[in-house]
């Protein structure tokens, strides 16, 4: 690495190696915590992010202590938290130190934990980490899963962050249902089921090859999520799709479904076209493809349902955007 060290302030530096900190002193109720026979299956990551639960930083703290201890004694990751078996523990310590919260704010604490999850995560930290260590406001909230470089810990964090922001988009749908009649309410949990089971079905038809395969599906679900959230917030707005030189085409409203018909065939043709031997085996599959596409009808018929309660006046262009949407996305299988 270049540079011993970082420069914080005028006269004051941060080590710019990992090994400078781990003699950092641990606070005193990092020795009340006892070794655990098993992974905790507390989710410290949740409690510290408000997923499915409150925000409670001291709960958050006494799980990701139990969870550092996991780590460090290489117990077997818990099954039904995963994801915290590499964002919990010392990575939740780092950023609950850094950002001060429920504590008193210890950057050279943070930055031990910090290396001790990802040594050159931590390091990358470090050129920002020099702006809040001597800052007198609060910051923003600093995330050291920003700087993570690993594949497996990318990977984790990318699952971490999608859960938070799953977490924030939930919230929003749930304050919506308190204004919609119960017709409109059912009609609308039925929609964000229709969602999830298509989502999860989008998984099938994203390539899995290479090391960044979860990266990948991880992200392209994504996107769907958050093209779903958009055209909630937008209709909730009177915003209604604009699918022609900014006016609703009452042609393409017509011809969205033989539009996407005729895609779907091509591609699926296309697929079934590849050789044996040319076709990659993390490829999608021709019946990769028609799985999802089965998912996809009910969402489709799922808003169509909700749009005529909820967007009466909106709701074949809404049919009609929706279908296109995933007119769009089959253009793109080819390209994974």
């Amino acid at each position: 690495m270049g540079s011993a060290f970082v420069t914080v302030a005028i006269g004051q530096t941060l080590p710019a190696n990992c090994s400078a900190y781990a003699s950092v002193p641990l606070p005193p109720e990092a020795n009340e915590v006892p070794v655990p026979s098993a992974s905790p299956a507390c989710a410290s990551y949740r409690s510290y992010q408000g997923i499915g639960r409150p925000v409670d930083y001291s709960k958050a703290r006494k799980c990701a202590w139990r969870e550092r201890l996991a780590q460090k004694a290489g117990l077997q990751q818990s099954q039904a938290d995963s994801t915290a078996w590499i964002v919990g523990g010392s990575l939740i310590l780092a950023d609950i130190y850094i950002n001060g919260k429920g504590v008193k704010r210890n950057v050279p604490l943070a930055v031990r934990f910090a290396c001790e999850a990802e040594d050159r995560m931590a390091m990358l930290a470090l050129t920002d980490i020099r702006t809040i260590e001597h800052s007198p406001r609060p910051h923003g909230v600093f995330e050291f899963c920003d700087y993570a470089r690993s594949t497996i810990t990318a990977s984790f964090c990318l699952g971490y962050s999608s859960e938070v922001e799953d977490a924030q988009r939930n919230r929003y749908y749930n304050s919506l249902k308190a204004s919609m009649t119960p017709e409109q309410r059912r009609a609308f949990e039925a929609l964000l089921k229709a969602e999830n089971a298509y989502i999860e079905a989008h998984a099938s038809e994203v390539y899995q090859g290479g090391t960044i395969r979860a990266m990948r599906t991880i992200g392209s679900q994504d996107i769907l999520k958050s093209l779903f959230h958009t055209e909630i917030v937008h209709f909730e707005r009177k915003k209604w799709p604009k699918l022609s030189n900014h006016q609703i085409s009452n042609h393409q409203i017509r011809t969205a479904d033989a539009a996407l018909e005729r895609e779907y065939h091509q591609t699926l043709q296309q697929l079934r076209e590849q050789s044996k031997e040319s076709m990659d085996e993390d490829a999608v599959k021709p019946n990769d493809l028609s799985r999802v596409e089965e998912a996809w009808k009910p969402y489709r018929e799922a808003w169509s349902a909700f749009a005529r309660l909820r967007y009466p006046a909106a709701a074949p262009a809404i049919r009609a955007k929706i279908t296109l949407d995933r007119y769009r996305l089959i253009k793109t299988i080819g390209s994974y």
